[in-house]
C-alpha cells in the first residue's frame, strides 16, 4: 500500500489507487501537479531549510532535508513516468529523467545552498562611498596565492574604519555595510559574489527544469486519452 500510495501521490492520484485510475483527479490538475507544483515545492522546501538554518533553528534542518529528498524523488518519478502505471516508453524518457535529475540537483545547489544565504546576508546591506585615507604594504594570505591590503577609510557615520581587499584602492571606494554590524564589509563582498553565482546558476537550471517537467506533462496531456489509460494490474 505504501508504494502504491506514493506512486498515486507523485503522479497526482492523491491516494492509494492505481496510477491508471488517478483517484478522479482532473487531467489538467495532474499536469500542473507534476509539471509545475512538485518541482516548485521541492525547491521551496529546500529553501525553507536554508532559511531556518540561517535563523538558528537547526532542529528543523534534518526533517526538511528528508522531505526535500522525498519530494525530489517524487518530482523525478513524475517526470520519468508521466502518469503511466507501466510505462511502455520508459527507454524514450530515461534520458529526460536523468537530465531533470541533474537540473534539480543543480537548481537546489545554486538557488538554496549558494544563492539564498547570500541574498539573506545582503537583505539589509547598504552601499556607502568611503574615502581611502591610507593603504598598507599588504600581507600574504592563504598559501601565498594572494595579498590582502588593509585600507584605512573614512566613511559616513564612521563605520567601517578599515577594509581589507586583495588589490589597492585609492581615492574613494564603494562598500557594502551592514547597519547592524553583524556582517563585515569583507563578508558582504563575498556574499555579493555568491549572490551573482547563485542567480546566474539558479535561473537557467530552475527554468530548464520547469520547462522540461511542464513540457513533458503538456506533451502527455495532448497525446494521451483518458480511455487509453488502464488501471495498474493488481498483484
Amino acid at each position: 500500500m505504501g508504494w502504491g500510495w506514493f506512486r498515486g501521490w507523485a503522479l497526482g492520484g492523491g491516494g492509494p489507487k492505481g496510477i491508471g485510475e488517478y483517484g478522479g483527479v482532473p487531467r489538467g490538475l495532474r499536469v500542473l501537479w507534476v509539471g509545475l507544483l512538485l518541482p516548485g515545492l521541492t525547491l521551496a522546501t529546500g529553501a525553507s531549510g536554508v532559511v531556518l538554518a540561517e535563523a538558528g533553528y537547526s532542529g528543523f534542518i534534518a526533517p526538511l532535508v528528508v522531505v526535500t529528498v522525498v519530494m525530489g524523488v517524487a518530482t523525478l518519478f513524475g517526470v520519468f513516468t508521466m502518469f503511466v502505471a507501466e510505462p511502455r516508453d520508459v527507454e524514450s524518457v530515461a534520458g529526460l529523467g536523468w537530465i531533470s535529475g541533474f537540473l534539480l540537483v543543480f537548481a537546489l545547489v545554486f538557488d538554496c545552498l549558494i544563492g539564498l544565504p547570500a541574498w539573506i546576508a545582503l537583505g539589509d546591506a547598504q552601499g556607502v562611498r568611503c574615502e581611502v585615507v591610507s593603504v598598507d604594504d599588504g600581507e600574504v594570505a592563504g598559501e601565498g596565492d594572494y595579498t590582502l591590503y588593509r585600507h584605512v577609510v573614512a566613511c559616513p557615520g564612521g563605520y567601517p574604519e578599515s577594509y581589507e581587499v586583495d588589490r589597492r584602492h585609492t581615492g574613494v571606494v564603494d562598500l557594502l555595510v551592514d547597519p547592524e554590524r553583524e556582517d563585515t564589509p569583507e563578508e558582504l563582498r563575498g556574499a555579493d559574489v555568491l549572490a551573482s553565482v547563485g542567480y546566474w546558476g539558479g535561473v537557467p537550471t530552475t527554468g530548464l527544469l520547469l520547462v522540461l517537467s511542464l513540457g513533458r506533462a503538456i506533451y502527455w496531456f495532448r497525446t494521451s486519452e483518458p480511455s487509453s489509460r488502464e488501471p495498474a494490474p493488481r498483484s
